[in-house]
C-alpha cells in the first residue's frame, strides 16, 4: 500500500508527500533494526546471565572441594610431625595402634580436580564473547591455568606415592596395620606384626621418608591454599 501511495504521489508531482513517505519508510526500517538489536542482545544476556550462574555453581564445587581437601592434607602434615617427634623419643609415647594410624598418613592423598563444567562450555562453543566482564573472562582464564599446574603438581606427587611409599611400607612394615582402608564387612583380618613400626621408627629411612612427606603435603597444602584464594576472587567478581 506503501508504495502504490509513493507512485501516486510521484504521478501528482507531490514532491513533499514523497519526502514524508520516503521519511516514514527510513523512521520504520529504523525502528525495525533498533528492536531486532535490543531484542538479540536480550537473548544474548538472558544466555550470559545462564553462563553465569552455572559458573556460581562450578566455583561453589571447587570452593568446597578445596577446602576439604585442605583440611585432609593439614591432617597429614600434622601426622608427619608427631612421627618426626617419636622417632626422636628413646621410647615412643605413643602406643603401637596410634603410631600405625598416623602412619597410614603416608600414603594417602588429597588431590583437586577443577570443575569446569561451565568454562568449557563458554570456550568450546565460542560463547566466551558473551560474557561482558572482560576482567571475570581474564581471571576465568588464570584461574584454569593455575589449576593445570596444580594438577600437574598432583601427578608428580601421587606418582612418588607409588614409587616410594608404598613399597617402603610393603617393604617394612605391616600393611594390614597400617590400614589402607577398610570396607564394611570386607576388612582384613588383625595383623600379624602390628609392632614392626617399633623396629623401623627410629631409622633414619623412616625420618627421610616421613620427612618427604612432609615436604611434599606442605607444598600440596600451599597449591590448594593459592587456588581457594583464586576461587573466592571468582565467587566475589560474580557477586
Amino acid at each position: 500500500m506503501l508504495l502504490r501511495r509513493v507512485s501516486s504521489h510521484v504521478q501528482s508531482q507531490n514532491w513533499f508527500a514523497v519526502f514524508l513517505d520516503l521519511i516514514v519508510v527510513v523512521v520504520g526500517l529504523f525502528i525495525g533494526l533498533q528492536i531486532d538489536t535490543w531484542w538479540e542482545g536480550q537473548k544474548e544476556a538472558r544466555i550470559e546471565g545462564v553462563y553465569l550462574l552455572e559458573i556460581r555453581e562450578d566455583f561453589e564445587l571447587n570452593k568446597k572441594d578445596l577446602e576439604e581437601k585442605i583440611v585432609r592434607l593439614e591432617r597429614i602434615v600434622r601426622s608427619m610431625i608427631v612421627l618426626q617427634e617419636q622417632s626422636a623419643l628413646a621410647t615412643p609415647s605413643m602406643s603401637v595402634s596410634d603410631l600405625n594410624k598416623n602412619t597410614e598418613q603416608l600414603f594417602t592423598m588429597a588431590a583437586f580436580i577443577p570443575v569446569d563444567r561451565a568454562f568449557g562450555n563458554l570456550t568450546g562453543s565460542g560463547d566466551l564473547k558473551l560474557i561482558q566482564s572482560r576482567l571475570l573472562k581474564n581471571t576465568l582464564a588464570g584461574y584454569y591455568a593455575a589449576a593445570k599446574e596444580t594438577v600437574l603438581v598432583q601427578n608428580t606427587h601421587e606418582m612418588e606415592l607409588v614409587q616410594v611409599y608404598e613399597p617402603y611400607i610393603i617393604e617394612n612394615l605391616d600393611y594390614a596395620a597400617i590400614e589402607p582402608g577398610r570396607i564394611d564387612d570386607f576388612s582384613l583380618p588383625p595383623p600379624v606384626d602390628e609392632a614392626i613400626i617399633l623396629d623401623v621408627l627410629a631409622t633414619r629411612e623412616f625420618r627421610n621418608i616421613v620427612a618427604q612427606k612432609w615436604v611434599i603435603s606442605t607444598d600440596l597444602i600451599n597449591q590448594h591454599r593459592e587456588m581457594l584464594e583464586r576461587t573466592n576472587n571468582v565467587l566475589r567478581l560474580l557477586e
